[in-house]
C-alpha cells in the first residue's frame, strides 16, 4: 500500500482523530474524514456515498467514550459503538477493504500485572462492554468472511487538546491557574499512559501491517499513579501547589493497570518513543 492512497478515518474529529488525521497527512496519506453529519456510523446507508472512492483502509474511531456517561446511558453506547462497528464492518467486508478497529482497556480487575492480549476480558461497565462486543464482530468477520482486521487496545492515552473530563487535563487546568492547590478524587491508582504521538505511530503501522485478524495492546508498559503525575507535571511547571484529595472512589475502580506490549514489539517492531514525562512537558508546552 502506497502512502497516496485514501484512508477513511471515523470519529476524526476526536481527539485521536483530529491527532491522526494530522499525523497521516505528514506521512503523505491521502485522509477521508467525514463529520458525523456526513457519517454517521449508526445509520447504515450513510455509507452509501463513499462507494467508488477507492478507499484503500478504514481506521474507525467513532463512538460513545466516557466511563462515567456509559452508566447514565448505556443504550446509546451499545448503539453507537456495536451497532456502528457492524457498519463499518459490513462497508469493508462489501468492498474487500482492510480496517483497524480503535478498541480499549476491556480487562476489568486484573489478576496480574501487567496485562496481556490473552489475559482474561472482563468488562466492568457498559462502555467496555461496547468495546468488547465491537472487538467480537471484528474477530468473527475476520475468520467467517477472511476479512484483514487489526484490533488494538488503547491504554490511557494523553496528549495536547484532550477533553477536560479526563485526568491529566483536569490536573493541568488547575496546576496553570490562580488556585493554590490541586484537588483530585483519589492519588492512588495506577495506570499506564501513552502519548498520542506513539498511538498514531502504531495506527500508522496497522495500514501496512493488518493481515488476518490481529489483536494488541498499546501502552506503554510502565504505570504511574496520580500522585506521579502531579509530581511529574509540577517539577516541569516549577510549582509546589498542595495536593488534595477527596478521597472519592469510582465504580468499579482499578488500582493497577500495566500493559503488556510484548507481542506488538515482536511482530510489529513498535514500541513507545515518548516517556511520560516528555509527554507531560509537551502537553504543559501547548497549554501556555
Amino acid at each position: 500500500m502506497k502512502p497516496t492512497d485514501n484512508i477513511l478515518i471515523t470519529g476524526g474529529n476526536g481527539f485521536i482523530g483530529n491527532h491522526l488525521k494530522k499525523y497521516l497527512q505528514t506521512k503523505h496519506y491521502h485522509v477521508i474524514s467525514p463529520v458525523s453529519q456526513v457519517l454517521d456510523v449508526t445509520t447504515a446507508a450513510d455509507f452509501d456515498s463513499f462507494c467508488g472512492t477507492d478507499i484503500s483502509h478504514v481506521i474507525h474511531l467513532a463512538g460513545k467514550t466516557f466511563v462515567p456517561a456509559s452508566w447514565e446511558n448505556p443504550e446509546i453506547f451499545f448503539e453507537v459503538n456495536v451497532m456502528g462497528t457492524l457498519h463499518i464492518i459490513e462497508f469493508c467486508r462489501k468492498y474487500g477493504i482492510n480496517l483497524t478497529y480503535i478498541s480499549a482497556y476491556i480487562y476489568g480487575q486484573p489478576t496480574s500485572i501487567p496485562v496481556s492480549e490473552s489475559s482474561d476480558v472482563k468488562p466492568d461497565n457498559p462502555y467496555a462492554k461496547s468495546k468488547y462486543m465491537a472487538e467480537e464482530l471484528c474477530k468473527f468477520y475476520s475468520s467467517f468472511f477472511s476479512m484483514n482486521i487489526s484490533v488494538l487496545r488503547l491504554f490511557n492515552v494523553y496528549g495536547p487538546g484532550q477533553n477536560e473530563n479526563f485526568l491529566i487535563p483536569v490536573i493541568m487546568r488547575q496546576l496553570l491557574s490562580d488556585s493554590t492547590r490541586i484537588e483530585v478524587n483519589d492519588l492512588n491508582p495506577k495506570r499506564d499512559y501513552i502519548y498520542i504521538e506513539d498511538v498514531c505511530r502504531a495506527i500508522e503501522m496497522s495500514i501496512e501491517k493488518t493481515k488476518g485478524y490481529q489483536l494488541y495492546n498499546i501502552g506503554s508498559g510502565v504505570s504511574h499513579s496520580v500522585q506521579e503525575v502531579i509530581d511529574l507535571l509540577q517539577r516541569q511547571a516549577g510549582t509546589k501547589k498542595q495536593t488534595v484529595s477527596r478521597n472519592m472512589h469510582r465504580r468499579n475502580e482499578l488500582n493497577d493497570v500495566t500493559a503488556d506490549i510484548s507481542c506488538i514489539k515482536k511482530n510489529w517492531n513498535w514500541e513507545p518513543s515518548i516517556s511520560l514525562e516528555e509527554g507531560l512537558t509537551r502537553c504543559l508546552q501547548a497549554e501556555k
